[in-house]
């Protein structure tokens, strides 16, 4: 069975996102250098371009628009997911209210 790097595709999701692989480095805390090495070991995985060059900026080629969309369900639904998981949490807290007998 054949796999992909989650990281990869998060890279590539939050560069399409922000336009711009400066820009997703800066939402990320990470260089340039590390984003664009990640989308191309991804490009590398799926075996074409995820972007093209349009002057200064890039665009998503075919396959990057195929690719986004189906990242984008993936990780909006794995934030839905830690939104539920945490709501249940937080929604199952117990507390304990006993008087103290200082006040009584």
């Amino acid at each position: 069975m054949s796999h992909i790097n989650y990281n990869h595709l998060y890279y590539f999701w939050n560069v399409y996102k922000e336009g711009s692989v400066v820009g997703a480095a800066e939402a990320l805390f990470l260089t340039p250098q590390t984003i664009t090495g990640q989308i191309k070991a991804l490009e590398e995985r799926l075996q074409g371009k995820l972007f093209k060059r349009k002057g200064r900026g890039l665009e998503p080629s075919e396959l990057g628009e195929l690719v986004f969309r189906y990242a984008d369900k993936m990780f909006t639904l794995s934030q839905e997911m830690l939104d539920i998981v945490n709501y249940r949490k937080e929604s199952n807290l117990l507390f304990d209210v006993r008087r103290s007998r200082c006040f009584i």
